[in-house]
């Protein structure tokens, strides 16, 4: 009986032990991939429990607490886990206040293959970035209510199921996500000329084809943070200068129609209404005036126009000019380059 009774108690040891291991790194991506309607029962087995809900039709929040066993938390207090699933995104942060657990967290990203800026030393940055696929984590060290906290924000962003409008490209909001969802081999590295002298690294998708697009990152290091999309038919990189032909007429195309070549009469039938182009005497000549005149938000689609030996032309001798009048004196215009933003520069 004795022996019996030495076995039971045993086992609860052991199960209590295995309720206690530590929720790492591997664990939080594990449930990043997980069916939402799992979530809660996967938590439960990690020795958490829901601590607050709060859900409408499109969004999720909830909060994960360790489970509290008598008067007791079986798990360290200061270890939790937070939850948010909105629109195309999912992001799962776990904070902890075990330095070793964070350390160990951090190598696992690296050797599982993570990009991140290796010449910054990670066990002296109280902030990290690694990117791989459609997945952003990044660390953090902070001190809150007087005690360290240590977490991993981890952002993944749904596969898009097909590409056909140029904006669709917007959601590609790095380098990293960009490669995985159209391969390697059509993503290629670039420098872009945003004047004669100052380059800006940028990612080229397709480049040399109809396809080809250029995304502008507002991080050099990351390759993330995307200003604005750039659709042409000549590259204005520094690679296109050495190996990349021209392509021939651009095939991507906005959602309104508007795509590289067309004709400044088929633009003013998209628009509805007149608009401005800047004239020889300003800094920005032949590119659409920003406005939300019309069916065409000129603020968040940039539009440059051309058009051959039109520099000289009398109309065209002024800051601005009427797009109806050059339509009207038949000045063959034609899109150019068109850049598009992301919502948060709408």
């Amino acid at each position: 009986m004795k022996k019996l009774f030495a076995i039971l108690l045993l086992q609860i040891i052991v199960t209590d032990k295995t309720k206690c291991q530590s929720f790492n790194i591997d664990e939080l991506m594990k449930l990043a991939d997980m069916p939402s309607k799992n979530i809660e029962h996967y938590m439960s087995k990690k020795g958490f429990v829901l601590f607050s809900r709060v859900s409408d039709s499109t969004t999720m929040n909830a909060s994960f607490t360790p489970s509290i066993k008598g008067n007791k938390k079986i798990l360290d207090p200061n270890r939790s886990i937070d939850i948010c699933i909105k629109d195309n995104s999912k992001y799962f942060t776990l904070h902890t206040s075990a330095l070793n657990e964070f350390l160990d967290g951090e190598q696992t990203l690296i050797k599982s293959g993570f990009f991140y800026d290796t010449l910054k030393d990670i066990k002296k940055e109280s902030s990290m970035l690694f990117q791989k696929a459609n997945i952003t984590i990044k660390t953090t060290t902070q001190i809150q209510d007087g005690a360290v906290v240590y977490s991993f924000n981890l952002k993944e962003k749904g596969i898009p199921s097909s590409i056909k409008y140029a904006e669709d490209l917007l959601q590609f909001d790095s380098h990293e996500y960009l490669v995985s969802f159209f391969g390697e081999q059509n993503v290629k590295k670039d420098l872009y000329y945003l004047t004669d002298k100052d380059l800006k690294k940028c990612s080229i998708l397709f480049s040399g084809t109809p396809r080809q697009a250029v995304f502008i990152w507002g991080d050099d290091v990351y390759l993330n943070d995307l200003l604005y999309i750039l659709v042409t038919n000549s590259l204005p990189t520094e690679g296109a200068k050495k190996s990349y032909p021209a392509s021939q007429n651009n095939e991507w195309q906005l959602k309104c129609g508007i795509y590289p070549g067309m004709g400044l009469r088929d633009l003013l039938k998209i628009n509805e209404t007149d608009f401005d182009i800047y004239g020889n005497k300003s800094e920005l000549a032949f590119l659409v005036k920003p406005n939300e005149y019309g069916k065409i938000d000129f603020k968040k689609t940039a539009v440059m126009l051309s058009c051959h030996e039109c520099f000289d032309n009398k109309i065209f001798n002024q800051k601005e000019v009427s797009a109806l009048d050059v339509a009207k004196a038949n000045i063959p215009l034609r899109v150019f380059d068109i850049a598009i933003y992301p919502s948060f520069h709408n």
